[in-house]
């Protein structure tokens, strides 16, 4: 498979926690929003780890199902296969906290 390009954007506290409003990244062809996870978070700022993903034992990381992904404007399910293609936008945002 080929490496396409994917721009991931920051939203909400994911915003204020990383160093960047957004990062470009270059992955396999047809992954998932969760197997772009582990490139997401390397070299990532303390913190952005907590909650943008959760562990499994035996398992790399993968997306909190809190976290509402959206890839060019639409809501999605990040756990869905064949998913991300050379171009796309991905914006992650974390729940709102506080009050």
């Amino acid at each position: 498979m080929s490496q396409v390009k994917i721009t991931v954007q920051f939203l909400g506290q994911a915003r204020q926690l990383s160093s960047t409003d957004q990062v470009t990244l270059h992955v396999e062809e047809g992954a998932s929003v969760d197997e772009l996870i582990p490139h997401l978070l390397t070299g990532s700022p303390d913190g952005l780890d907590v909650i943008l993903s959760e562990l499994s034992e035996g398992k790399e990381p993968q997306l909190r199902r809190s976290v509402m992904a959206i890839r060019n404007n639409e809501t999605i399910d990040p756990s869905t296969r064949d998913l991300l293609k050379d171009g796309d936008e991905l914006s992650l945002l974390p729940p709102m906290a506080g009050g």
